[in-house]
């Protein structure tokens, strides 16, 4: 028998050894139930276009669908086993989804006629801006008229709109009960001198400061810190070093808190004088040579300079342990159901913390209480004629996913266990992720391209005026970066600040993962710190950059390292558990998956027939 022979027949074998579906439209079952092919049709069909054509894209597609389907279902089993619908976290979710869904359905419904723009206003417009338009008649541009005059209007339309909800509501408010009386002097002054070991700042150095890497050729690198040595005792100036030696990078200005380069770099940074020039110091992977500007000591922090610190988390403490004493008090009734402050401090924790900052104190949360009864009665007035099939369908998805959420929390998270000798290992074992990469501080100019080829054209010419005044030419001094920003930049907001941006490029939330290098961060790495960039274009728009302070890569400690370290580890054992988990429930509820249906259903819908040899 050839190879072939005996290949074809182990899967005809296998074939054959398959469990057979109890009928030919059946792609799985489970105890007390089955998905079927017009099942597997309508949950596809569902799906956005390029989900629907990649799930057709092979039987293995479908199967995962299918065990989706199945999973989904297993889901519902098991909130219906552990009685989830009576859940006060889950009621509240599922409460606040329908409102979204809600509001968003006013939103989409507003926008697609419930604000009335007359024909002589859509006319108007379009005669008055006709340049912008250019040749395009007004049947061509009619619905973009239409759509920004509603953008214009809307905001009046909604006040008028809730205006009239509110005089028509009948509202009773305590909103007394959000005056938290405020910790008084006293009370400010005996917190502080208990926890005065709490405020206290860290000793920091302001320099300027070379890096060369080490690298691994730590020899090469010694001699090209040697040679910047020599030229700085000569008389060059720091930020000459760079353009002479070519592995040098420089630092210019920058506050170093104590302990960041270690042990060495401390001790030989305290030593200075201001304006004194250290020797090569080695500072983890890379050799350093600093000139102290200023030197600041650890201390410890004055009442006086402690007094926000403290009054923020003092403040934090009264407003939780009263809103825990008060929270079962009415705080407002609404058409005769009753709110009260608890539900009401729920919602605003809830808020992310930008949000919470801004209606933060007494006026604050009254702003915030307000708002809730106006989006309470919002939702009360569209609920019934918005909550239409299609909602329904979209809320019972939502819901779906929030049951999924509960039992991999209950089932997965609540079982994960990190232990430090684990997080010690990691840390041992990936010592080449423990450096994160470099960062830049830029300043950069952007000058929009705009839509047209004539706005193109001014945009380039404009962005070729501010890079000639940078860099004039040959024996020429270009003006200074921060002030052609301000005149040409269109960002306002850095445009301000001499186009100087807030973050470092390079910068991560995780220092784990490298940042996504696009096409402005490879250029700004590949700059020496006061070098100007060519002009180059990306997106929609024009740049010019220059880096104007660069932080070589430092290894992380172990307890820097630790948090990240141990999230990663959640992660990787949160999805061996779950795979678990998904196992173990289809074991429990028998579930089979049919191969053989999945099959005959992918051939009909993609009209594709796969030959089958005989035995």
């Amino acid at each position: 028998m050839s190879l072939f022979n005996r290949f074809d027949g182990t899967r005809l074998w296998a074939q054959w050894m398959a469990p057979k579906p109890p009928a030919p439209d059946v792609v799985a079952t489970f105890d007390g139930g089955k998905i079927t092919t017009a099942d597997l049709e309508a949950h596809a069909q569902a799906l956005a276009p390029d989900e629907y054509h990649e799930v057709l894209r092979s039987p293995e597609t479908l199967r995962l669908l299918a065990q989706e389907m199945a999973t989904d279902e297993l889901a519902r089993r098991w909130a219906s086993e552990r009685k989830v619908d009576a859940d006060e976290t889950f009621q509240h979710t599922m409460e606040h989804i329908t409102e979204n869904t809600n509001l968003d359905a006013f939103s989409t419904k507003l926008h697609e006629g419930g604000i009335p723009v007359p024909e002589s206003e859509i006319q108007s417009y379009y005669d008055k801006n006709k340049a912008e338009f250019g040749d395009q008649p007004l049947s061509a541009v009619r619905e973009e008229i239409r759509t920004r005059l509603v953008g214009e209007k809307e905001g009046q339309y909604l006040k008028d709109y809730i205006a009239g909800l509110t005089s028509n509501a009948s509202i009773t408010r305590d909103f007394t009960l959000l005056d938290v009386p405020e910790p008084t002097d006293a009370e400010l002054r005996a917190y502080y001198e208990v926890n005065t070991q709490s405020y206290t700042v860290t000793a920091q150095f302001t320099v300027d400061m070379l890096t060369i890497p080490a690298g691994a050729d730590e020899t090469a690198a010694r001699a090209a810190a040697d040679k910047a040595l020599l030229k700085l005792r000569a008389g060059e100036t720091f930020g000459a070093i760079p353009a002479q030696v070519a592995e040098a990078r420089i630092i210019t200005g920058t506050v170093v808190p104590a302990g960041r380069f270690g042990a060495e770099w401390d001790a030989a940074v305290k030593a200075l004088q201001p304006g004194e020039v250290s020797d090569i110091i080695r500072a983890s992977e890379m050799f350093a040579i600093v000139r102290l500007i200023q030197a600041q000591p650890e201390r410890r922090l004055t009442f006086e300079e402690a007094r926000p610190q403290v009054l923020e988390t003092l403040s934090q403490e009264r407003i939780n342990t009263w809103m825990k004493e008060n929270g079962s008090k009415t705080l407002f009734v609404l058409k005769g159901k009753q709110y009260t402050l608890g539900q009401f401090y729920k919602e605003y924790q809830e808020l992310p913390p930008s949000t919470q900052a801004r209606f933060a104190g007494p006026k604050g949360m009254r702003d915030l209480a307000d708002r809730l009864i106006e989006r309470l009665l919002v939702v009360e007035d569209t609920y019934d004629q918005l909550l239409q099939v299609k909602n329904k369908e979209l809320i019972d998805e939502n819901r779906l996913s929030v049951l999924k959420q509960m039992m991999e929390q209950q089932e997965v998270d609540d079982k994960i266990e990190v232990t430090d000798a684990e997080i010690q290992q990691y840390y041992d074992q990936n010592q080449a992720l423990m450096t994160p990469p470099p960062k830049v501080k830029l300043r950069y100019i952007r000058i929009g391209l705009g839509q047209t080829e004539d706005e193109k054209t001014k945009a380039r010419a404009r962005a070729d005026e501010a890079y000639k005044k940078l860099v004039p030419g040959l024996f020429q001094q270009g003006a200074s970066f921060a002030d052609i920003a301000k005149e040409y930049s269109e960002d306002p907001e850095t445009a301000a600040k001499g186009g100087e941006l807030p973050f470092a490029v390079g910068e991560t939330n995780n220092p784990l993962e490298p940042p996504e290098l696009h096409e402005i961060h490879t250029i700004v790495l590949g700059l020496d710190v006061n070098q100007i960039s060519p002009l180059f274009e990306v997106g929609d728009s024009l740049y010019i950059i220059q880096p104007i302070e660069r932080t070589q890569p430092e290894t992380l400690s172990l307890d820097k390292a630790k948090p990240y370290i141990k999230e990663l580890l959640t992660n990787q054992k949160h999805d061996d558990l779950l795979r678990s988990l998904q196992d173990r429930l289809a074991k429990q509820a028998n579930l089979v998956i049919y191969d053989s249906a999945i099959q005959a259903y992918y051939e009909r819908s993609s009209g594709t027939a796969v030959p089958t040899s005989s035995p």
